[in-house]
Protein backbone atom coordinates (compact mmCIF):
# COMPACT_ATOMS: atom_id res chain seq x y z
CA UNK A 1 0.00 0.00 0.00
CA UNK A 2 1.79 3.16 -1.07
CA UNK A 3 1.61 6.43 -0.23
CA UNK A 4 1.85 10.21 -0.65
CA UNK A 5 3.52 11.72 2.49
CA UNK A 6 3.08 15.56 3.82
CA UNK A 7 6.61 16.16 3.51
CA UNK A 8 5.87 19.82 4.81
CA UNK A 9 5.09 18.55 8.00
CA UNK A 10 7.43 15.93 8.89
CA UNK A 11 10.24 18.14 7.62
CA UNK A 12 8.70 20.76 10.18
CA UNK A 13 8.70 18.42 12.86
CA UNK A 14 12.45 17.38 11.91
CA UNK A 15 13.25 21.17 11.76
CA UNK A 16 14.57 21.07 8.57
CA UNK A 17 13.81 22.58 5.29
CA UNK A 18 11.22 20.38 3.10
CA UNK A 19 13.61 20.03 0.08
CA UNK A 20 16.40 18.46 2.55
CA UNK A 21 14.12 15.92 3.83
CA UNK A 22 14.65 12.28 2.37
CA UNK A 23 11.33 9.71 2.19
CA UNK A 24 12.55 6.58 0.99
CA UNK A 25 9.42 3.54 0.91
CA UNK A 26 11.63 0.54 2.18
CA UNK A 27 10.11 -2.69 1.40
CA UNK A 28 11.37 -6.23 3.20
CA UNK A 29 9.98 -9.40 2.81
CA UNK A 30 9.82 -12.43 5.10
CA UNK A 31 8.22 -15.82 3.50
CA UNK A 32 6.62 -14.05 0.99
CA UNK A 33 5.40 -11.20 3.15
CA UNK A 34 5.82 -7.42 1.96
CA UNK A 35 6.89 -5.04 4.55
CA UNK A 36 6.20 -1.35 3.67
CA UNK A 37 8.92 0.93 5.57
CA UNK A 38 9.43 4.72 5.65
CA UNK A 39 12.98 6.19 5.96
CA UNK A 40 13.67 9.69 6.58
CA UNK A 41 16.75 11.69 6.73
CA UNK A 42 17.98 14.89 6.20
CA UNK A 43 20.03 14.90 2.38
CA UNK A 44 21.62 18.06 3.66
CA UNK A 45 23.92 16.50 6.33
CA UNK A 46 23.66 12.87 5.41
CA UNK A 47 23.35 11.01 8.90
CA UNK A 48 26.21 8.83 10.29
CA UNK A 49 23.66 6.88 12.65
CA UNK A 50 20.14 5.51 12.13
CA UNK A 51 17.74 5.05 14.55
CA UNK A 52 14.69 2.44 13.94
CA UNK A 53 10.83 3.41 15.22
CA UNK A 54 8.32 1.54 15.85
CA UNK A 55 4.82 3.50 15.74
CA UNK A 56 2.19 2.72 18.03
CA UNK A 57 -0.64 0.49 17.81
CA UNK A 58 -2.11 2.09 14.79
CA UNK A 59 1.52 1.11 12.60
CA UNK A 60 2.63 3.79 9.46
CA UNK A 61 0.60 6.39 9.24
CA UNK A 62 1.21 10.22 8.67
CA UNK A 63 0.94 10.50 12.09
CA UNK A 64 3.73 8.07 13.38
CA UNK A 65 6.05 9.88 10.79
CA UNK A 66 5.61 13.20 12.32
CA UNK A 67 5.81 11.55 15.74
CA UNK A 68 8.94 9.87 14.96
CA UNK A 69 10.71 12.90 13.95
CA UNK A 70 9.36 15.10 16.06
CA UNK A 71 11.04 12.71 18.85
CA UNK A 72 14.36 11.70 17.15
CA UNK A 73 14.90 14.61 15.36
CA UNK A 74 17.42 15.69 12.00
CA UNK A 75 20.69 13.76 13.67
CA UNK A 76 20.11 10.42 12.97
CA UNK A 77 18.11 8.45 9.77
CA UNK A 78 15.01 7.31 11.01
CA UNK A 79 13.72 3.79 9.81
CA UNK A 80 10.28 3.36 10.91
CA UNK A 81 9.23 -0.07 10.51
CA UNK A 82 6.44 -1.84 9.56
CA UNK A 83 6.11 -4.95 11.60
CA UNK A 84 2.49 -5.61 10.36
CA UNK A 85 3.20 -6.35 6.28
CA UNK A 86 2.01 -4.05 4.00
CA UNK A 87 -1.58 -4.62 3.72
CA UNK A 88 -2.51 -4.17 7.23
CA UNK A 89 -2.89 -0.46 8.13
CA UNK A 90 -5.39 -0.63 10.98
CA UNK A 91 -8.18 2.28 10.95
CA UNK A 92 -9.68 1.56 14.17
CA UNK A 93 -8.72 0.58 17.40
CA UNK A 94 -10.92 -3.05 17.42
CA UNK A 95 -8.14 -3.58 14.91
CA UNK A 96 -5.00 -2.02 16.03
CA UNK A 97 -5.67 -4.06 18.90
CA UNK A 98 -6.51 -6.97 17.58
CA UNK A 99 -3.26 -7.09 15.62
CA UNK A 100 -0.43 -6.08 18.33
CA UNK A 101 -2.50 -8.82 20.97
CA UNK A 102 -1.43 -11.58 18.19
CA UNK A 103 2.12 -10.41 17.74
CA UNK A 104 2.35 -9.61 21.77
CA UNK A 105 1.27 -13.44 22.16
CA UNK A 106 3.97 -14.95 20.08
CA UNK A 107 7.27 -12.81 20.68
CA UNK A 108 9.72 -14.71 18.94
CA UNK A 109 7.66 -13.83 15.80
CA UNK A 110 7.62 -10.38 16.78
CA UNK A 111 11.63 -10.72 17.83
CA UNK A 112 11.89 -12.03 14.11
CA UNK A 113 10.25 -9.03 12.17
CA UNK A 114 11.81 -6.32 14.09
CA UNK A 115 15.35 -8.01 13.45
CA UNK A 116 14.39 -8.28 10.08
CA UNK A 117 13.34 -4.47 9.92
CA UNK A 118 16.81 -4.02 11.13
CA UNK A 119 18.30 -6.18 8.60
CA UNK A 120 16.34 -3.98 6.12
CA UNK A 121 17.73 -0.80 7.51
CA UNK A 122 21.64 -1.59 7.48
CA UNK A 123 21.45 -2.69 3.80
CA UNK A 124 20.04 0.99 2.73
CA UNK A 125 22.71 2.40 0.00
CA UNK A 126 21.46 6.14 0.42
CA UNK A 127 23.01 5.97 4.17
CA UNK A 128 26.44 5.31 5.23
CA UNK A 129 25.91 4.10 9.02
CA UNK A 130 28.82 2.41 10.71
CA UNK A 131 27.76 -1.15 12.60
CA UNK A 132 28.29 0.39 16.12
CA UNK A 133 25.90 3.55 15.41
CA UNK A 134 22.52 2.03 15.05
CA UNK A 135 19.27 2.24 17.50
CA UNK A 136 15.70 1.50 18.23
CA UNK A 137 13.23 3.35 19.54
CA UNK A 138 9.59 2.67 20.22
CA UNK A 139 6.10 4.15 20.82
CA UNK A 140 3.35 2.23 22.81
CA UNK A 141 3.13 -1.34 21.50
CA UNK A 142 6.24 0.09 19.14
CA UNK A 143 7.97 0.49 22.51
CA UNK A 144 7.73 -3.67 23.60
CA UNK A 145 8.74 -4.18 20.01
CA UNK A 146 11.58 -2.01 20.71
CA UNK A 147 12.43 -4.03 23.67
CA UNK A 148 11.86 -7.45 22.63
CA UNK A 149 14.62 -6.35 19.99
CA UNK A 150 16.76 -5.61 22.30
CA UNK A 151 16.21 -8.76 24.43
CA UNK A 152 17.15 -11.07 21.37
CA UNK A 153 20.56 -9.97 21.47
CA UNK A 154 19.97 -7.54 18.09
CA UNK A 155 23.49 -5.99 17.51
CA UNK A 156 22.16 -2.42 18.66
CA UNK A 157 24.00 0.51 20.59
CA UNK A 158 20.73 1.57 22.35
CA UNK A 159 17.36 1.29 22.48
CA UNK A 160 13.90 3.28 23.99
CA UNK A 161 10.88 2.54 24.89
CA UNK A 162 8.36 5.26 25.13
CA UNK A 163 5.09 4.81 26.99
CA UNK A 164 5.73 0.82 25.87
CA UNK A 165 4.54 -2.43 27.77
CA UNK A 166 7.79 -3.57 29.92
CA UNK A 167 6.56 -7.07 30.25
CA UNK A 168 8.13 -10.21 28.63
CA UNK A 169 7.48 -13.91 28.63
CA UNK A 170 10.95 -15.27 29.74
CA UNK A 171 12.69 -12.23 31.17
CA UNK A 172 15.71 -14.80 32.32
CA UNK A 173 16.69 -15.19 28.74
CA UNK A 174 17.55 -11.53 27.68
CA UNK A 175 20.34 -10.80 25.79
CA UNK A 176 20.63 -7.35 25.58
CA UNK A 177 23.66 -6.56 23.95
CA UNK A 178 23.28 -2.46 24.03
CA UNK A 179 22.58 -0.06 26.63
CA UNK A 180 18.52 0.60 27.81
CA UNK A 181 16.23 3.83 28.15
CA UNK A 182 12.48 3.62 29.69
CA UNK A 183 10.70 6.73 29.44
CA UNK A 184 7.39 5.93 31.03
CA UNK A 185 3.94 7.89 32.46
CA UNK A 186 3.81 6.98 36.00
CA UNK A 187 -0.54 7.25 35.17
CA UNK A 188 -0.01 4.61 32.57
CA UNK A 189 -2.57 1.99 33.66
CA UNK A 190 -1.45 -0.41 31.14
CA UNK A 191 1.98 -0.70 32.74
CA UNK A 192 1.45 -0.96 36.51
CA UNK A 193 3.65 -0.81 39.15
CA UNK A 194 4.18 -4.72 39.24
CA UNK A 195 5.51 -4.50 35.79
CA UNK A 196 7.91 -1.51 36.15
CA UNK A 197 9.49 -3.69 39.33
CA UNK A 198 10.05 -6.45 37.01
CA UNK A 199 11.77 -4.90 34.67
CA UNK A 200 13.89 -3.20 36.95
CA UNK A 201 14.60 -7.03 38.16
CA UNK A 202 15.33 -8.21 34.35
CA UNK A 203 17.29 -5.27 33.84
CA UNK A 204 19.24 -5.62 36.68
CA UNK A 205 20.00 -8.90 36.71
CA UNK A 206 21.49 -8.45 33.00
CA UNK A 207 23.75 -6.01 34.27
CA UNK A 208 23.14 -3.98 31.30
CA UNK A 209 23.38 -0.29 30.93
CA UNK A 210 19.72 0.83 31.98
CA UNK A 211 17.48 3.77 32.64
CA UNK A 212 14.10 4.35 33.90
CA UNK A 213 12.91 8.16 33.89
CA UNK A 214 9.15 8.33 35.53
CA UNK A 215 6.84 11.23 34.52
CA UNK A 216 4.73 11.88 37.38
CA UNK A 217 2.07 14.16 35.08
CA UNK A 218 2.03 11.75 32.19
CA UNK A 219 -0.36 8.51 31.16
CA UNK A 220 0.05 5.83 27.74
CA UNK A 221 0.20 7.65 24.72
CA UNK A 222 2.30 10.78 26.23
CA UNK A 223 3.27 11.76 22.49
CA UNK A 224 0.30 11.15 20.76
CA UNK A 225 -1.70 14.46 19.61
CA UNK A 226 -4.80 12.61 19.33
CA UNK A 227 -5.14 10.79 22.83
CA UNK A 228 -7.37 12.31 25.33
CA UNK A 229 -9.24 9.41 27.39
CA UNK A 230 -8.50 8.52 31.12
CA UNK A 231 -4.80 7.09 31.55
CA UNK A 232 -3.98 7.52 27.62
CA UNK A 233 -4.01 10.86 26.89
CA UNK A 234 -1.41 13.63 25.39
CA UNK A 235 1.29 15.52 27.57
CA UNK A 236 3.10 18.11 25.55
CA UNK A 237 5.61 18.57 28.48
CA UNK A 238 6.29 15.19 28.53
CA UNK A 239 6.58 14.76 24.93
CA UNK A 240 9.19 16.77 24.54
CA UNK A 241 11.07 16.10 27.51
CA UNK A 242 11.15 12.51 26.20
CA UNK A 243 12.23 13.92 23.50
CA UNK A 244 15.20 15.84 24.74
CA UNK A 245 16.14 12.00 27.23
CA UNK A 246 15.85 10.14 23.78
CA UNK A 247 18.36 12.60 21.92
CA UNK A 248 20.75 13.16 24.63
CA UNK A 249 20.77 8.82 25.32
CA UNK A 250 21.59 8.40 21.57
CA UNK A 251 24.16 11.61 21.19
CA UNK A 252 26.43 10.01 24.15
CA UNK A 253 26.22 6.24 22.73
CA UNK A 254 26.46 7.65 18.95
CA UNK A 255 29.20 10.43 20.00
Amino acid sequence: MSHTWNAAAIADKLGIAAADLAIETIVHTIDGVEYENVLLFNKAKPPVSGVLAVPNYFGIRQQALEIAAATVGPDHAIFVADVYGKTVRPTNADDALAVIIALKKDRPELRRRMNAALDAFRQQPKIAIAAGKFGACGFCFGGTAALELARSGADVRGTVSLHGALDTPNPGASQFKGAVLVLHGVQDPSVPREMVNAFIDEASAANIDWQLLNYGQAGHSFTDPDANNPGFFYHRQTAQRASVALKNFFGELFA
